[in-house]
């Protein structure tokens, strides 16, 4: 008899197994479920009102079961991942920096990047530790490519709105900082906009003027806003970014509309805001 795991399965678009598939007379299919309690009763599942109640109930309480789960796994693997990249970075920086300051006896002195890591392993008279260390930069700038890409696929799966907004890398450093989506989508505004501005919060304490921006300020509409403007920015577009949060995380859905209009109105914004602080000086 067919049992809510072939039911949770395929309404989660997954392979219900060949044990359950065994056991039914005929495979369950999108078109039989979107109108269950036909199915089960047609089939047999059921026999009674109570069954179909207990049924569905059991249903119900795996599916949410399981959608918390793949959301909290999202999350704590964008938050790990994020973590692999902020120590991988500094690591190959440190490492490239060392690497060229050798070279530089064999070579004239060349800027650390990849494809100068390249050429110290084309030539001939490099010593063989030199090489090695030069594989393993290779090796390492491959991995933090494929870390990357794999950051911006997780968080494109669990808040596309977010990701659309402030781009794969910036929306999981937020995730990563308030530790997790739902926490994000919890947080106001004001909070978000100077999210991860440790350093700055600290200064402010002793005295120092409060930060006007925490890690959105690596968007291009932060950063490249004159200095006189990025705190009305920087407050603008995280207002924005926590109505994407709450929809990802509350709703799930994509509203390519509502991103839509907040993409377009956040330059419109900035361009404002200048025209008006250029009039006042």
């Amino acid at each position: 008899m067919t049992g809510p795991d072939a039911i949770v399965s395929m309404l989660l678009g997954r392979d219900s197994g060949p044990v359950i598939q065994a056991s039914m007379a005929e495979p369950l299919t999108p078109e039989a479920l979107t109108d269950i309690r036909t199915f089960v009763f047609s089939k047999g599942i059921v026999g009674s009102e109570d069954e179909y109640r207990a049924l569905l109930h059991e249903v119900t309480i795996r599916l949410a079961r399981e959608e918390v789960l793949r959301s909290a796994r999202g999350d704590e693997e964008i938050i790990h991942a994020i973590k692999m990249l902020g120590d991988l970075s500094p690591a190959l920086n440190l490492l490239s920096e060392h690497l060229f300051e050798w070279y530089s006896m064999y070579e004239e002195e060349v800027l650390p990047s990849e494809d100068a890591v390249k050429e110290i392993l084309k030539r001939h008279e490099t010593p063989p530790a030199m090489r090695t260390l030069a594989q393993n930069l290779t090796d390492m700038y491959e991995s933090r490519r494929t870390l990357i890409e794999y950051i911006q696929d997780e968080t494109r799966l669990i808040a596309p709105n977010l990701t659309n907004l402030a781009g794969g890398l910036l929306a999981a450093r937020l995730i990563s900082i308030a530790g997790g989506l739902g926490k994000l989508a919890r947080m106001p505004a004001s909070r978000l906009q100077i999210l991860g501005a440790n350093r700055a919060m600290f200064k402010h304490l002793r005295g120092a003027a409060p930060p006007k921006h925490g890690v959105i300020f690596q968007h291009p509409l932060v950063h490249a806003s004159p200095r006189r403007l990025r705190g009305k920015i920087a407050r603008r577009f995280a207002s924005k970014l926590t109505i994407a949060a709450r929809i990802d995380y509350y709703s799930g859905e994509v509203r390519e509309e509502l991103v839509e209009s907040l993409t377009d109105s956040l330059p419109d914004r900035a361009a404002v805001l200048t025209r008006e602080s250029d009039a006042r000086h």
